[in-house]
């Protein structure tokens, strides 16, 4: 019991924070549709709520029932006479410029995130409609007063392209589940059959509902509920017989709102406010549902998906589609900077993560992750764009370039923002606290608790009296620090391997990866260069590099730490940072080097090799690989002489493990 009441009260409690937000950040210009997002993050698993939700088959279910109530307000407020003036401008957005939209976006997802076509295909098609929710909020917004004709033209749009999209996606997915293209006819037909019959389900259940409003005396209470119940069914229905349920919402709005009817003022009031409690449920729902952190990881390819969505794809899609038709060229430019994505892409984005398709969870935080851009980029400038392209009235004291100005400054600050996040969370960052020595002295004292031949050493720096050692000293010195840098980084390795070995054995017992699990092998299969589908090539790069190898590699590279390059430049193995002047840490240095060894194709030699060890029980050792090391200097074979002869001479073989031995292919 004290847990239901507890669920209820958090739930509340975001509700209210929402509408608080509503009050408090309307006067910004803030896109409240990212509030609610930002709160339900903020409520989340990784925010200070900490609540974990990943039931995407609820969150489809119920994002269904919202999205159905939400677009039958929009129709709802539709003026009839308005919409068949725009009703060929609206179908032909809705229809040629959602495929045109995903064809061009799928160009960019396909370089951008490595994908090939289909998958680029399925990324692009997810993001390719424009939101009702989002544009209807941003239409009806009280600073936001475009013309008549081309706000009707934005909200048909967004009520009608929802099928499109959704037959896209779900095409896409059948290819990727099976292997090969979909038959083209069923395909096309699936297309007229969803418009065709969404639409006659609407329409005429939109008029059957006011027929019966007027028909059956009820309670002037009820009829809203009969209105809104009755909406939610034609929705259901035209869903369970393969129609456009969305389009069927929409138009049941459109055609009500058209029909003599009881309780008209009531039912639009209680619509209103059941609209504004499903986009405000609906959004905290998918910022609970989303893992930010994920999302933070995918920011700059889908910053340059959205960018791309933005000011190619769309623009193009309404050029071809209003060839036609009779809008101003400022009107055309503000109804393609006004293809708003919201719920509808993240709502999209799930249905992958529910048929099982392979990469999911890609799908999902880059479709949040475009909807993040799009509402700060075009909602937040919504107003000044309308201003900017005179299809709004100017505000006093605002000339063009003053709205010019603060549509550059979201664009560039939301992209800076954008990397600095990215750039943050993609970052290594030492798992412990790096040990900072001033003096030889403190540097005895920092490795005389490491006595294990094998421990790990995480030294941000020499100390400024390095260079007064005893030679002997400083080479056993040098030696530990060298190997224990290796060590450090080596156990970072081994926790990513042990989840890959999971992943491979959840795999191999028919079970799908679960979300965090993908985000996480993503992760990897970028930071080593290799194709998420390829686990096994991952989990070969994925491995430890002999300490005696590093020591040996860092002890010719800099003579035994005695060289400028080491003292103040951190470079133990004769690289630099690109673009800097020193490491920020030696810890730094090891880890550029053994991402090196891991991922170039110098060393795929050197890999095998310690495949082949690795596989038949047998320690990985500096002695076992140093011949494959050749690559790493000009000198070739005399070099991994050298690193051998080094390895042997100063006894170095004693930082290297035992023959390993993986938790998952014991």
């Amino acid at each position: 019991m004290q847990t239901s009441e507890l669920i209820l009260l958090a739930a509340a409690g975001l509700v209210l924070l929402a509408i608080a937000g509503v009050a408090a950040t309307r006067r910004a210009g803030a896109p409240l549709l990212l509030i609610f997002l930002a709160l339900g993050m903020l409520a989340g698993e990784e925010g200070p709520g900490g609540f974990e939700f990943h039931d995407h088959d609820t969150a489809y279910l119920l994002g269904s029932l919202a999205l159905a109530l939400i677009l039958f307000d929009g129709g709802l407020g539709t003026k009839l006479r308005r919409l068949k003036g725009v009703l060929r401008p609206a179908v032909s957005l809705a229809t040629l410029g959602v495929i045109i939209t995903a064809g061009i976006t799928a160009v960019g997802a396909k370089y951008l995130f490595d994908l090939n076509w289909i998958e680029a295909f399925l990324l692009g098609a997810i993001v390719s409609s424009t939101d009702a929710a989002a544009v209807l909020m941003l239409i009806a917004g009280r600073d936001l007063k475009a013309r008549p004709r081309v706000a009707t033209t934005l909200e048909a749009e967004s009520g009608f392209n929802d099928p499109m999209a959704v037959i896209l996606v779900v095409t896409a997915v059948t290819w990727i589940s099976q292997g090969g293209a979909p038959e083209p006819f069923g395909a096309g037909l699936s297309i007229i059959w969803a418009l065709a019959a969404g639409g006659l389900i609407g329409w005429f259940g939109g008029r059957a509902i006011g027929w019966l409003e007027r028909k059956v005396g009820l309670p002037i209470g009820l009829y809203p509920i009969f209105a809104a119940a009755s909406a939610v069914f034609l929705f259901a229905f035209a869903q369970v017989i393969g129609a456009s349920g969305f389009l069927a919402a929409y138009l049941a709005g459109v055609a009500l709102a058209s029909s003599p009817r009881r309780a008209a003022d009531a039912t639009e009031r209680f619509s209103d406010g059941l609209a504004w409690l499903s986009q405000i449920g609906l959004f905290l729902m998918l910022g609970l549902l989303i893992t930010p952190s994920h999302a933070a990881e995918v920011a700059l390819p889908a910053l340059g998906v959205a960018l791309i969505l933005i000011l190619v794809a769309r623009p193009l899609a309404v050029l071809i589609c209003l060839a036609p038709e009779r809008f101003r060229l400022n009107e055309r430019a503000f109804i393609a900077w006004m293809g708003l994505r919201g719920a509808v892409p993240i709502f999209l984005g799930a249905y992958p993560v529910i048929a099982g398709v392979e990469n999911a969870n890609l799908y999902f935080s880059a479709a949040f992750a475009v909807v993040i851009a799009s509402l700060v980029i075009q909602g937040w400038t919504a107003g000044p764009v309308a201003r900017l392209f005179g299809v709004a009235p100017p505000l006093p004291r605002a000339g063009r370039w003053t709205n010019a100005g603060m549509v550059a400054a979201v664009v560039a600050g939301f992209s800076t923002v954008s990397f600095a996040v990215s750039w943050a969370v993609t970052r290594e960052a030492p798992s412990e606290r790096l040990i900072t020595t001033a003096s030889v002295a403190e540097l005895r004292s920092a490795l005389e608790p490491l006595r294990a031949s094998s421990s790990a050493v995480r030294l941000e720096s020499f100390p400024a009296d390095w260079a007064d050692l005893a030679p002997e000293e400083r080479r056993e010195t040098f030696a530990r620090v060298a190997a224990g840098l290796i060590t450090a980084q080596n156990a970072r390795i081994l926790d990513d391997r042990a989840a890959l070995l999971a992943m491979r054995a959840r795999i191999e017992a028919g079970e799908p990866l679960l979300l965090p699990q993908q985000a996480r092998r993503d992760t990897l299969a970028r930071r080593y260069g290799v194709r998420y589908e390829d686990l096994d090539m991952l989990i070969e790069r994925v491995d430890i590099i002999p300490p005696s190898l590093g020591a040996a590699q860092a002890a010719l590279a800099t003579g035994w730490g005695g060289n400028e390059s080491a003292l103040a430049r951190n470079a133990l193995f004769g690289r630099f940072p690109s673009g800097q002047e020193r490491f920020s840490s030696l810890l730094a240095s090891a880890g550029d080097y053994v991402d090196l060894i891991n991922t170039h194709r110098d060393f795929a030699g050197l890999r095998a090799e310690r495949a082949r060890l690795r596989a038949e029980g047998e320690a990985i050792t500096g002695l076992a690989l140093a011949a494959h090391i050749a690559p790493y200097a000009s000198s070739g074979e005399a070099y991994a002489a050298q690193v051998a002869s080094v390895i042997s001479s100063a006894g170095l073989e004693r930082f290297d493990p035992d023959a390993p031995q993986d938790a998952h292919e014991s």
